[in-house]
């Protein structure tokens, strides 16, 4: 009961995902490539199930569709969040992560074919589901227990470098962001960053496990229920909120494309501070919601590469922290004004150019360390 509940919850988890996600994504790659993600998921725990029932006749094929998959999956989670934060297209030199697995594959399956059919039932009999050594094992035998650690040392270097260069992705993508559009609600996303972190806990547990053989869960099976579990619940959220992310690089690209850039011939930065001021303080622009800096640098005749370093450099922010400044003091003016006394936060919100109530709260909080709720009374 333990060991169904274990493996069949992730494996059902990640094939409904796949489906919802594959058949929704239309022109979204980003949230195609989850759907391959999940499908590589849900195959790699389908060779879990092979494995855990001691379906011994069929195995060997899906030890192989075991070797294949759990090196596909951190490349798949690696070009998702790729095409999510840094570029809109998968290169060809990004299939190269694919190159472990495949030689894992073909060396896994060209070792089996030259394994007798007692070598092949002693290897599955006496060390995948038994403690036999491999000192005590034919050449081929030992080559393909070496093969295995040679998987679990990939699956690892696997996880580190997705671990480093997600992380560098979504650092790199909020910034942009935050330099582009002044409302940042369902734009910026640590979500992915926090997923991969649950998975790199679940999968160096699985790694240590491994090492000791998967047969280690079936003397534990409390410990393959936990590790089953915490899979399936990281990967239902993961594909619940993959399939609510609608903006990616890909739309901040198009953002970007659409506006010309203006190149003047001058640039006198005493006069666009000034005007940049006036902007904001006597035009205040900053109560249109969708304020985009590309429109801030078309009013003020300049670009937005300039304009973003201005504010950057002399008010030591972002462009979306800059603005929200602005929303926030007229936020504070407007709490405090009896006239608005009767106005509810989200009115208030709105007057002061926020997207909505939960975007002014958090900004609120974040810029005067109250909420406006309190800071009214």
């Amino acid at each position: 009961m333990l060991v169904d509940l274990s493996i069949y919850t992730p494996m059902y988890v990640s094939l409904m995902w796949a489906l919802i996600l594959l058949i929704s994504s239309g022109t979204n790659k980003a949230r195609f490539f989850l759907g391959i993600f999940m499908l590589a998921v849900s195959i790699l725990f389908m060779s879990h199930v092979v494995y855990y029932h001691h379906y011994t006749e069929v195995y060997l094929y899906f030890d192989l569709v075991f070797a294949f998959s759990s090196l596909s999956v951190f490349p798949i989670y690696y070009w998702y969040v790729k095409l999510l934060t840094f570029r809109s297209k998968i290169d060809l030199k990004d299939m190269r992560l694919l190159l472990p697995a495949l030689l894992i594959l073909i060396c896994s399956g060209v070792v089996y074919v030259l394994m007798s059919p007692a070598e092949r039932s002693l290897y599955i009999n006496d060390f995948l589901y038994g403690h036999e050594k491999a000192s005590n094992a034919s050449l081929l035998i030992r080559i393909q227990q070496l093969l295995c650690y040679v998987l679990e040392l990939i699956y690892f270097l696997q996880i580190v470098f997705s671990f480093l260069k997600i992380r560098v992705f979504i650092a790199n993508y909020n910034e942009s962001i935050a330099n582009f559009y002044s409302n940042l609600e369902n734009k910026t996303m640590q979500w992915p960053k926090v997923i991969l972190y649950s998975f790199v806990v679940s999968s160096v547990f699985t790694v240590v496990t491994n090492f000791l053989g998967r047969s280690f869960f079936d003397q534990y099976p409390i410990l393959l229920l936990l590790t089953g579990m915490s899979y399936a619940v990281f990967l239902f959220i993961l594909g619940f909120l993959g399939y609510l992310q609608n903006h990616s690089i890909e739309t901040y690209e198009t953002d970007v494309v659409a506006i010309a850039e203006v190149e003047p011939e001058r640039i006198n930065t005493k006069k666009i501070r000034s005007e940049l001021t006036k902007l904001f303080e006597k035009e205040q622009i900053f109560k249109q919601t969708d304020l985009k800096i590309s429109e801030v640098a078309t009013r003020l005749n300049t670009n937005r590469t300039y304009i973003s370093n201005l504010i950057n450099s002399e008010c030591g922010c972002s462009f979306s922290t800059f603005v929200n400044k602005y929303r926030v003091d007229e936020a504070k003016r407007l709490l405090c004004d009896e006239q608005y006394k009767d106005y509810s936060l989200e009115q208030i919100s709105t007057l002061a150019g926020f997207g909505s109530l939960h975007s002014f709260i958090r900004v609120f909080k974040e810029i005067t360390g109250t909420t406006p709720g309190r800071f009214r009374k």
